[in-house]
């Protein structure tokens, strides 16, 4: 597929590409499920962001890059390869891009806790070149520390995925003077692991079960700390608790703009969302990939963040607008995997004029 270089199509995708031997139920389907994104999903996009697709000890991330680069996709970053010898897996971060990435860096969060610190999470940006060579896109995507069953904001795997929140802050303050003009578009993505829903029913007489929209649109206080850590305004360290001082405040604060949100009016559900049948019976939407303990959770935790505060200013000839932007379930019809993984994507479209 080819792109006039007027619109930037861009997705976010928790991949759900494990390491081989670890699954969540009979099978992950991981070599199924990489096919059929290859075949069906890939191609519609110009700039792919993927979370959950590591390499250790796995030939996946080698076989989707020879496939990415025979459908156009002559770019790409992708987090550190990681060996046994260094106690850790990789990242799992991947862009892949048809226009060109001039500039590249990457960061290695504070290692989480639990599971989650086998994985080296972080950070990966991209200076992506438009057509007319002269219009950049500066791209960033991550993944952070997860949490497990129930979250409660005070518990310390909030605070660990809030101060690696702070430290993608700190790599913006550190990459963006040196490599941004005014005027030029910057995209945060991926899985943050930040649930923005509050899980309030509004009204309890009406529904039973959580509503997508009509309950989600008032934001969680993590998602309100997660976007005031991002932005540099910092918290009240009260709020992970009263022995709490870390304010995770920065040197620079930055307008960001939570994409989904905005253009929705409420936080979509990306990860384990139900179905409600005519009966108002719920059942969990996904049952293949997805753990019984995440079962219905109705999170809200994949994001595309926009920063072009200077756009109205810039005197340029070309100015970048956010046309579009929308959850994409990626369901998989008459596969024995219901979704391409656990969390459903998020796309947008950037407008060039």
């Amino acid at each position: 597929m080819t792109n006039s270089g007027s619109r930037l199509r861009i997705l976010t995708q928790n991949m759900f590409m494990r390491p081989p031997l670890i699954k969540t139920n009979k099978s992950d389907w991981k070599d199924e499920r990489l096919d059929y994104f290859i075949d069906h999903i890939l191609d519609n996009y110009d700039v792919v962001c993927l979370q959950e697709m590591f390499e250790f000890a796995s030939s996946r991330r080698s076989r989707l890059f020879a496939a990415a680069e025979k459908l156009g996709f002559k770019f790409y970053v992708a987090s550190q390869r990681q060996f046994p010898w260094n106690l850790a897996i990789d990242g799992g971060l991947v862009v892949l891009s048809r226009y060109p990435i001039v500039e590249s860096d990457s960061f290695e969060y504070q290692r989480g806790i639990g599971p989650d610190w086998m994985a080296k999470k972080g950070v990966l940006y991209a200076k992506i070149a438009m057509a007319d060579g002269d219009t950049h896109v500066h791209l960033f995507t991550t993944h952070t520390q997860a949490s497990y069953g129930e979250v409660v904001i005070t518990q310390p795997d909030v605070k660990r995925r809030l101060a690696q929140l702070f430290e993608f802050h700190n790599f913006l303050e550190r990459v963006l003077p040196k490599h941004r003009a005014a005027g030029e578009a910057v995209v945060l993505t991926g899985d943050f692991n930040v649930d923005s829903r509050n899980h309030v029913l509004s009204d309890p007489a009406k529904a039973k079960y959580e509503r997508e929209v009509e309950d989600g649109v008032e934001t969680s206080d993590e998602g309100q700390a997660m976007m005031a850590v991002l932005e540099g305004r910092g918290i009240d360290p009260k709020v992970l608790g009263p022995d709490n001082t870390d304010e995770f405040r920065g040197k620079t604060t930055y307008v960001l703009h939570d994409a989904l949100k905005e253009r929705l009016g409420y936080h979509p559900v990306t990860f384990g969302n139900i179905v409600v049948d005519n009966e108002g019976g719920v059942s969990p939407r996904e049952t293949v990939l997805t753990t019984k303990l995440d079962s219905m959770v109705m999170h809200s935790i994949d994001y595309v963040l926009w920063y072009n505060p200077d756009s109205a200013e810039h005197n340029a000839s070309i100015v970048a607008e956010l046309a579009d932007v929308g959850v994409v379930p990626n369901f998989t019809p008459d596969r024995e995997f219901t979704q391409i993984s656990d969390h459903y994507g998020v796309s947008a479209e950037i407008a060039f004029k």
